[in-house]
C-alpha cells in the first residue's frame, strides 16, 4: 500500500499533482468494452457514433451536473460598455467556456450587502439572527425594522446589475443600467473534457446510453448470432435505461441549493 509520503513531498512541502487525463480514444474502448461483454458480442457500435453520444452526454452533464461546472469570476472594464457596438444592442460577448452566469454587479462597497456604513454591515444583520429571540412577541418587530432598514440601504446603493444570458449564443444582455465603472461577473466555467471523460456518473451515463443505441442498431436491422440464436434487445435496452435513471436521479439529489432565499411576496 502506498504511503503518504510517496503521494506528498513533505521536505519540500509540495503536492504531487495527478495529471493523468483519460483520452477519448480510451474512453471509447472502454465503452466498447462494456457493451460488448469484454468481447462476447461480436458488434459495437462505429466509433463516430460514440463520439457523436460523447458530444451529446458532454452538453448534457454541463447543463445539469453541478461537478461538471466550476464558479469563477470575470471582470469586464467599463470601456466594454461605453463601445458603439454595445450603445446598440447592450450586448457583450462572452467566451464558450461560460455556461451560465449568476450575477452582474458593481463592486463598490465594503460590505457584503453593498454598502460603506458599518450601521448596515453584515455582522450586524448575523448578530441580529444568533442573540436575537426566536419569531414571537415584540421581536418581531424588531427584525421587521431592521430588515426594512437593509431594503432601504440596498435601494439607496444599488450594486446589482439587471441582464440575460443566451447560453448558446454566449451573449450577455444588460437590460437595467449601464454600469459607470468596471462590473464584476459570477459565472460557471465548463470544467475540461477531459476531466468530463474521468467522472463516475459521466461514464456510467454514456456507457448507458450506447447500450441503447447498440440495441437500437441490432433490433433495427434484424442481427443474430451464429448458429440462429438471438440477442434479447428488450433486456439490454431496459437494463440501460434503469442505469440511466439511476444516474440521473443520483443528479437530481445532489443538485440542491446550497442557500435558501427568503423574499417577501
Amino acid at each position: 500500500m502506498k504511503s503518504l509520503e510517496t503521494d506528498l513531498d513533505l521536505t519540500n512541502s509540495s503536492f504531487k499533482i495527478n495529471n493523468y487525463k483519460m483520452t477519448e480514444e480510451e474512453l471509447i474502448k472502454d465503452i466498447n468494452e462494456e457493451i460488448t461483454f469484454s468481447g462476447m458480442l461480436p458488434y459495437s457500435l462505429p466509433e463516430k457514433e460514440i463520439k457523436r453520444q460523447l458530444d451529446i452526454a458532454a452538453r448534457y452533464f454541463w447543463d445539469n451536473w453541478r461537478h461538471a461546472v466550476e464558479p469563477r469570476y470575470m471582470t469586464l472594464p467599463k470601456e466594454m460598455f461605453q463601445s458603439k457596438q454595445f450603445a446598440k444592442i447592450r450586448q457583450i460577448q462572452l467566451p464558450d467556456c461560460v455556461q451560465f452566469v449568476t450575477q452582474v454587479k458593481e463592486p463598490t462597497g465594503g460590505s457584503i450587502f453593498g454598502t460603506m456604513d458599518r450601521d448596515f454591515s453584515e455582522s450586524k444583520f448575523i448578530g441580529s439572527e444568533v442573540f436575537l429571540t426566536p419569531f414571537i412577541g415584540e421581536s418581531i418587530m424588531y427584525r421587521t425594522v431592521i430588515f426594512s432598514f437593509l431594503d432601504l440601504t440596498r435601494g439607496l446603493v444599488l450594486d446589482t446589475i439587471a441582464y440575460d444570458y443566451n447560453k448558446n449564443t454566449k451573449l450577455l444582455t444588460i437590460v437595467g443600467r449601464t454600469p459607470k465603472i468596471d462590473a464584476v461577473i459570477q459565472f460557471y466555467k465548463k470544467v475540461e473534457v477531459d476531466k468530463l471523460y474521468e467522472d463516475e456518473l459521466f461514464q456510467r451515463w454514456i456507457r448507458a446510453k450506447c447500450k441503447v443505441r447498440l440495441a437500437h442498431m441490432l433490433q433495427t436491422f434484424k442481427y443474430t448470432l451464429p448458429g440462429n440464436v438471438s440477442i434479447s434487445y428488450e433486456s439490454i435496452t431496459s437494463t440501460a435505461e434503469a442505469e440511466i435513471k439511476a444516474v440521473e436521479d443520483m443528479m437530481k439529489s445532489e443538485n440542491t441549493p446550497d442557500w435558501i432565499y427568503l423574499y417577501r411576496q
